[in-house]
């Protein structure tokens, strides 16, 4: 079936005890291809040394909006050196935070400039945090650059006419777990209306493990479920529903 999941932490802790059976599980589940998402220095590090060690995973580097209190210039430099491996193939994930508030929001802004800075140099796509935090990142996108963008709405959480927005800006929108969750309705018409090449799927395990596992460990394995809910959506069957997320993933991350 070959799903691809776009967006996971493999390297947490969670998996220390299980990491290659989680693998092994995901890809007997139909998801044989994952993008390993790093959210800060050292995390990017073993997202690089996941990637290297397994043929069928890619990393990612930056430092999560959370985690944006805590940038150095040293940070930012070595997470450069790191995105420059070709098995880094995408800038994140970083952007804008504003339901936590664990960093401030202006830090939080400097940090993503920085960031978008650091994609314009390595041209390679960006992997963005938003909640509650919209508006604010797509003014400061057209701050720092002109779009069209390159890069990937990460766990999209709004509504359609925000989708349709950064659609129309070049994105494309990543739906994770919470497609499923029964009171996301809003989120599932926003998945519906995103066009087909536009649409990516993700786990961010070991986080928001869809309806069924509610409290749970999330894993790549489940993302089955969310892609029973977009293939639905979208009216078609899960080898199409397959075939086109990962044509979308191979195009947005040069895969």
């Amino acid at each position: 079936m070959g799903f691809v999941d776009t967006h996971v932490h493999l390297h947490f802790p969670d998996f220390d005890q299980d990491r290659e059976e989680v693998i092994r599980r995901a890809q007997d589940a139909g998801v044989d291809f994952f993008i390993n998402v790093g959210t800060d220095v050292k995390s990017s590090q073993a997202s690089l040394a996941l990637a290297e060690s397994h043929s069928n995973i890619r990393g990612s580097g930056g430092i999560h909006p959370h985690d944006a209190k805590d940038a150095t210039e040293q940070a930012f430099g070595e997470l450069e050196t790191i995105l420059q491996h070709p098995k880094m193939i995408a800038v994140g994930e970083v952007g804008l935070d504003f339901y936590r508030d664990h960093s401030p929001k202006e830090k939080q802004k400097e940090v993503l400039r920085r960031f978008i800075a650091i994609h314009q140099k390595v041209k390679k796509p960006l992997i963005l945090h938003c909640r509650n935090a919209y508006e604010d990142l797509m003014v400061l996108l057209k701050e720092e650059m002109a779009p069209p963008y390159r890069g990937v709405m990460h766990c999209f959480s709004s509504t359609t006419d925000t989708m349709r927005k950064f659609v129309d800006a070049g994105f494309y929108i990543s739906f994770a777990g919470p497609l499923t969750y029964k009171k996301n309705d809003e989120l599932r018409e926003a998945c519906k209306e995103c066009p087909i090449d536009r649409l990516l799927l993700e786990t961010d395990a070991p986080f928001l493990p869809p309806q069924s596992m509610r409290g749970k460990r999330n894993e790549s394995s489940l993302m089955m479920e969310t892609a029973q809910v977009a293939a639905g959506l979208h009216g078609l069957d899960l080898e199409t529903l397959a075939a086109r997320t990962t044509q979308n993933a191979r195009k947005v991350f040069a895969l």
